[in-house]
């Protein structure tokens, strides 16, 4: 499988490191550091098992460079020298697994989770995520700005001494030094506004004074500070990117890693499905321009998931080397994969953006698609599940993506599985969640989940309804119970004049040129998406208050794709009654309104299907029973399969 990814498996020198593909591991916050910053076996265990996957270099996650600088709470410290032991850990594990080690140094600046946080100016601009204070930022004074230059410093002899192959300075997304880089944070008169490069240029002189000149020196560059945003304008453009690139490299940078964006246009530098329909290589663009500017190797990325994108990217460009992100999230074997010839066994990211959402309200990452993401401390990789004690025989009711990661996981501890799906087709809702054209991702998972029922032996028997009768036959030892969900049934007056969201994306249903859609949760708010792509004319009305998430940002910001497809949103504005051709409503004045439409979309929610009799009488025959997914209750899919592998290992 290697001669089919040339590109891929040539090696690349940075600097006096050596690394042995061209796929880089980028740095993601996990938040599985301690309270004060140290290093857990979560965090060792979480990296190495991305080096053992293959990874040619892994970056780890930003370590903040002093008491100022922390991103969030449980982010990795290399403030002082009594971290190095731990940090040394990370190190030796990458290494030891053939990759190169990285460790990517970060001060927040004004995005800081302190008190007060500081920055360039008194200026603050955080759209994109909360943060943990709402006081104006403190301007840093000329003599502070020395001091943060030799922090930097600092931290990379800390990452030197840890036995880290080379440190990455994080100069974009938003952070300090991206802060003093853009003309929107740097409103100084001294010379580090005059000059809005020398912090930058002062902290790789400083590194490459401290560490010595052979040190490698990777810097994270933002190509353009909105990339192509509407809502904020301005700052860093290409051009002040190609020479800030030209100035580091003078400095004594060995590589550049070209991204961008702040987090004020976090769902374009975090995309979603929503913004990366078709894309792998979003900031490819703008690394050919830098790389025409410069002579170091150029590093770059964005939304890059498959082998075959990778390599065409390789072969086509002059870039030299690519990161991914978040599909090492989600498949840490990715290269491991390819060089023993199972590409199709490459679990594929979905970009749900799960992992980023978590971080954003202070919670540890974890995968939608991957439980095993952040248990490597208990569990290696999929080969290292333990063995069940006794094998038995299990039964998976339902062939959803629940069910179908439960059967897999029972399959992998040895137990004898057979899954029966009542319908045509294994995939359950998520063959109607995968309909609308930027949830292709979705289709891959099912087609993954599907490749493995057939590596793993797993019997499928499809158009096959289980009932008590069907169970007693079969005479399981432990039974899985994954039946799914159907919409909910509107019980707003005049229901029977709607038509509902499952049956608008399956086609089963046609809509009129005018659509109102009820209820903008992720199943509304989708449909409402899809329908307007299709040149609808969409109002979508909701009770509440929609619930926003990192990829729902592209939806829902002002200039965002809702506003760019006309779909207009109307909250806590519940409809009181459906007609044949409009709904009455009633709004925040307690004003009552008639809006016409030609076809009315509900799409408030899902209900398990009425299977708690049958559930009854598996557990009162005395068959063990382990209800999951959306059998219990709507499910979000990350929710599916993490409480389907924990059923399987509770047998």
């Amino acid at each position: 499988m290697v001669k089919n990814y040339p590109h891929i498996f040539e090696p690349i020198q940075i600097g006096r490191m050596t690394v042995r593909n061209r796929i880089n591991m980028s740095a993601m916050t996990t938040l599985y550091a301690g309270s004060d910053g140290e290093v857990t076996d979560q965090l060792v265990q979480y990296y190495a098992a991305r080096a053992r996957g293959g990874a040619g270099m892994v970056t780890i996650e930003g370590a903040y460079i002093n008491d100022t600088g922390l991103q969030i709470p449980c982010s990795i410290n290399v403030s002082n020298d009594k971290y190095v032991p731990g940090l040394s850990r990370i190190a030796n594990a990458i290494k030891d697994n053939g990759a190169c080690a990285v460790l990517q140094l970060i001060h927040s600046g004004v995005q800081a989770w302190v008190e007060q946080s500081v920055g360039p100016s008194e200026i603050g601009r955080i759209d994109g995520k909360p943060i943990s204070t709402e006081k104006t930022p403190r301007a840093l004074t000329a003599r502070e700005v020395l001091q943060y230059v030799q922090d930097f410093a600092s931290a990379a002899k800390r990452a030197q001494m840890a036995g880290f192959d080379a440190v990455q300075v994080h100069g974009t997304h938003g952070y300090l030094i991206m802060q003093f880089l853009s003309s929107v944070t740097n409103h100084r008169i001294d010379n580090y506004g005059i000059d809005r490069n020398l912090f930058a240029v002062e902290i790789i002189q400083a590194i490459k004074k401290t560490c010595g000149p052979d040190y490698p020196v990777i810097f994270r560059l933002c190509a353009d500070e909105s990339l192509g945003d509407k809502l904020h304008q301005g700052g860093i453009r290409i051009e002040d990117a190609i020479e800030t690139a030209k100035r580091l490299q003078a400095a004594g940078v060995d590589a550049f890693e070209v991204t961008g964006g702040s987090d004020d246009v976090i769902h374009l530098y975090v995309p979603s499905a929503y913004v990366l329909e078709g894309i792998e290589g979003s900031f490819v663009k703008y690394a050919k321009d830098i790389k025409a500017a410069v002579s170091v190797p150029v590093i770059t990325g964005g939304g890059v998931e498959t082998p075959e994108a990778a390599e065409k990217i390789l072969a086509e460009t002059d870039i030299d080397m690519l990161f991914m992100g978040r599909e090492w999230i989600a498949e840490p074997d990715w290269i491991r994969k390819l060089e023993k010839g199972v590409r199709e066994q490459i679990r594929p990211c979905v970009k749900c953006v799960e992992c980023g959402q978590r971080i954003v309200y202070d919670a540890e990452m974890r995968c939608s698609i991957n439980p095993l993401s952040g248990l490597e401390w208990k569990y290696l990789n999929e080969d290292d599940i333990p063995a069940a004690r006794a094998a038995k025989k299990v039964l998976v009711i339902g062939g959803g993506v629940a069910g179908m990661e439960a059967a897999k996981t029972a399959a992998l501890r040895g137990h004898t599985v057979r899954l029966v799906e009542k319908t045509a087709e294994l995939g359950g809702t998520l063959n109607i969640a995968s309909k609308p054209c930027f949830k292709y991702r979705f289709a891959n998972l099912v087609e993954y989940y599907k490749k493995e029922m057939c590596r793993l032996g797993i019997e499928v028997l499809t158009e096959t309804e289980a009932d008590l009768d069907y169970v007693k036959d079969f005479a399981p030892d432990a039974v899985i119970f994954s039946t799914g969900s159907v919409e909910t049934k509107n019980p707003i007056p005049g229901a029977e004049n709607c038509v509902y969201a499952d049956d608008v994306l399956t086609g089963k249903a046609e809509t009129g040129q005018k659509v109102l859609v009820i209820g903008c949760g992720l199943v509304g708010s989708e449909t409402a998406y899809h329908l307007a792509r299709q040149g609808k004319d969409v109002t979508v009305y909701e009770a509440l208050v929609p619930a926003l998430s990192v990829g729902g940002l592209a939806l829902f910001r002002p200039t965002g794709l809702f506003d760019q497809y006309g779909v207009k949103v109307k909250a806590h504005t519940p409809i009181v009654e459906i007609y044949p051709d409009g709904v009455l409503t009633i709004d925040q004045m307690g004003r009552k309104i008639i809006t016409n439409a030609d076809t009315i979309v509900s799409a408030i929610g899902r209900v398990p299907l009425d299977n708690k009799g049958f559930l009854k009488a598996l557990r009162e025959e005395g068959f063990y029973t382990v209800p999951i997914g959306d059998a219990l209750g709507a499910r979000k899919v990350t929710n599916a399969i993490h409480e389907a592998f924990h059923a399987a290992m509770s047998i």
